[in-house]
């Protein structure tokens, strides 16, 4: 069965349909998370004139390593959500820059996550640092295990249940795909995480922009086949992982947090930031123009779910032409719009025919917009993007200079090393980054010398030159020195720079570099979860003890939902019809999160066991009963499933008339005369509540105007009578 669209977020409307942490971060991070109001006024957070959402950091207040933390933003959906297909589409995220911890992630959010891993999380998008590639990580409780084949990344850990380290199972992205994450992302201009979740199993995949499916692009007028997709980057649940018992009512969050248990653990271990600072929290409180390029550009985030009618149902979609909105139902007109399969969307959209009406933002960027004209990829190297650094890029040093530099030569020149940059006829290679960081593509504008098609690089405009000279590139400017080594001066005047060919050849702050990494190969570490962290005694022992949740060992979850279900009836008034009703019902389900504890001195260590969810449903029965030729082909013998509640005439639900129909027979002749049917006795009558009848029912009126004509006949045959004598 088809996906149908169900939810869209998008511009002004996926802020209002997310709320915003404050709280403290459950992972150490050195993040101080704003509210909504603070966010915006203070510009974190703000919808672009292409409607896409730009969540930011403070790239401009310095702090004190020991406070809250660099000002950031963590939103998390009102939805929860229960299998289907999400789609997000990101122009851009944080870039690979030391300190930073960004994450695209789902998670059971009950509570404010309060029992946490119950319930499961997904992190869809996260990496640390430098990072290059991207990590999709599971976290759940005992029981889950990755499976062994059906995707194309690498496998990491495969336990997704609380382990040491807090890191659940893992994938990093395939080497084959490039531009999973950080700067290699956003040097294609971003592009599209798609995960789709039934029953079964969780799939994911990544599609860089230049290489999205066309029925991604063309959606919702067409429809997302997962399918035609090809095998995903990572797989959970299969046999080896009960997908409903781990994974339920799950939040979509955003978020860009700083240092903490991943960026700040790794930090120096699996990069070389510690030569920029001592601690992670140093130099995210000291550096706050190292940030400018960490933010999030969503272009949207889509959810698609498969309608899922029951036996015997009649399901009504709304029409083609219809306006559906988050207004609050009325159970005796509105609901005949919608059926039980049908998910309420978030915004409001407006359908007409086959066209549909919504603004997206570079969904087909040119290279030269969103991404640079260079190659994505060249051998084994990745195109990262246009860098900067306000002090030079010292590790950068020029390895070849010629008239027909490109990107091609310049990596050709930097083989053994593992960065290549490019600026005009200069390649310069370093085998770390340093302080360089990426910043917009368009930066670097400058064309090849030897390709007019690519970008090598760029100039700093005079204006934001801080440096004084190009003294990396052995020319140097000293003013008001009494004496110089290499010129002379009067007063203030400078003498003429000139080359000194004792100084090393780094890049110059003046110029911007177009760079690529080897970085293929580089398989980022495991991450611990990034919603809670382990009780006290499991995993890393870092967690703290579990909240006084527990009632004599039991937590006890319960969630009420509102269930409606479309059954087919035989029409009370007439037996000749059947009706299509909706029941509209609520459901409690109750969840039991059990622990064995020990109490003892040492205080209370708890195991958890893995919750399995009641299915939100509503109970049905199906029976056969006799009408007057009511079925499909003239039959007085029909099959109806419906609500066990309807049939035994009890329950709180409501029942409300969607629609008649009527059969004209085509046999001449009773279809009981077959004589093989079997039949049981009906169920009491149902009463359909009519508009402006007050609480009179369907079949009482029937009743009254039945008694009626036969009063009325009867008297007409006495007064005939009467009259003949």
């Amino acid at each position: 069965m088809a996906y149908s669209l169900s939810t869209h977020y998008a511009g002004q409307g996926l802020l209002d349909s997310f709320n915003f942490f404050t709280g403290e971060d459950p992972n150490y991070g050195f993040a101080h998370y704003q509210n909504k109001a603070a966010a915006l006024a203070s510009n974190l957070v703000s919808v672009d004139e292409l409607n896409r959402v730009k969540l930011g950091v403070d790239s401009v207040n310095t702090y004190t390593a020991t406070g809250k933390g660099r000002p950031s933003v963590r939103m998390t959906s009102n939805d929860n959500f229960n299998h289907g297909l999400f789609i997000a589409d990101f122009a851009h995220m944080p870039s690979s820059t030391c300190g930073t911890w960004p994450a695209f992630w789902a998670v059971n959010n009950h509570e404010d996550g309060s029992f946490w891993p119950t319930g499961g999380e997904i992190d869809i998008v996260e990496g640390a640092n430098t990072a290059q590639r991207n990590l999709i990580s599971a976290h759940t409780t005992a029981g889950c295990q990755a499976p062994k084949t059906g995707f194309t990344g690498t496998q990491g850990a495969t336990d997704c249940s609380l382990s040491p380290g807090n890191i659940g199972c893992n994938y990093g992205a395939p080497e084959s795909q490039r531009a999973t994450y950080g700067d290699a992302f956003n040097a294609e201009g971003g592009g599209v995480y798609a995960l789709e979740w039934d029953s079964r199993d969780i799939k994911i995949w990544h599609f860089p922009r230049t290489a999205i499916p066309n029925d991604i692009k063309m959606a919702p007028i067409a429809t997302p086949d997962p399918a035609s997709w090809g095998p995903p980057q990572a797989l959970f649940g299969g046999s080896s992982c009960d997908t409903d018992s781990h994974f339920f009512n799950m939040s979509l969050v955003i978020n860009t947090n700083f240092c903490g248990a991943y960026a700040g653990k790794i930090w120096g271990v699996a990069d070389e930031c510690n030569k920029l600072a001592p601690t992670c929290e140093e130099y995210v409180a000291q550096n706050p123009g190292s940030f400018n390029n960490s933010y999030w550009h969503i272009n949207y985030i889509d959810i698609y779910q498969k309608p899922k009618p029951l036996n015997g149902t009649l399901v009504h979609l709304p029409s083609s032409n219809a306006t559906v909105s988050t207004r609050p139902l009325n159970t005796t007109t509105s609901l005949s719009a919608l059926s039980s399969s049908t998910v309420i969307p978030s915004r409001t959209r407006t359908i007409t025919v086959s066209t549909i009406t919504r603004v997206i933002s570079t969904a087909e960027p040119t290279r030269t917009g969103g991404g640079l004209a260079d190659p994505a990829k060249i051998q084994d190297w990745t195109l990262l993007g246009c860098f900067d650094s306000s002090a030079g890029s010292k590790p950068f040093t020029r390895a070849a200079s010629s008239a027909t530099m490109d990107s091609e030569a310049c990596v050709a020149s930097c083989q053994g090393r593992k960065y290549a940059g490019v600026s005009g006829e200069s390649c310069y290679c370093a085998d770390t980054l340093g302080d360089s960081h990426a910043i917009a593509n368009d930066m670097c504008n400058t064309p090849c010398p030897g390709n007019p098609h690519e970008f090598c690089g760029g100039t700093v405009p005079p204006s934001k030159q801080n440096s004084p000279g190009f003294v990396g590139m052995g020319l140097i400017t000293r003013p008001n020195a009494a004496t110089q080594h290499n010129g002379t001066t009067r007063g203030d005047r400078v003498s003429i720079p000139r080359v000194d060919p004792l100084l090393t050849r780094h890049a110059p702050s003046t110029v911007r570099l177009t760079v690529y990494g080897n970085v293929s190969h580089d398989m980022p570490p495991g991450a611990p979860a990034l919603g809670g962290r382990p009780p006290k005694g499991q995993g890393e022992g870092e967690g703290e003890e579990m909240k006084a949740l527990e009632v004599a060992g039991t937590v006890v979850m319960t969630t009420t939902s509102v269930v409606t279900v479309t059954f087919t009836s035989i029409c009370p008034t007439d037996a000749a019809k059947l009706i299509t009703l909706e029941y509209c019902t609520t459901v409690t389900t109750t969840m039991m999160k059990s622990h064995s504890c020990d109490c003892g001195g040492a205080g209370i260590t708890a195991t958890p066991v893995p919750t399995v969810p009641v299915s939100v449903s509503v109970p049905m029965t199906t029976y056969a009963t006799t009408c007057h030729a009511c079925g499909e082909h003239g039959e007085s013998t029909v099959t109806l499933t419906v609500p066990a509640a309807v049939a035994a005439g009890t329950g709180g639900g409501h029942v409300v008339a969607v629609a008649v129909q009527t059969v004209v027979p085509v046999l001449a002749h009773d279809a009981e005369a077959n004589g093989n049917s079997t039949t049981r006795p009906s169920p009491p009558p149902v009463s359909v509540p009519v508009a402006g009848a007050g609480n009179a029912t369907v079949s009482r009126t029937a009743g009254f105007f039945q008694t009626l004509g036969y009063g009325v006949a009867l008297w007409f045959v006495i007064f005939g009578i009467g009259m003949i004598l």
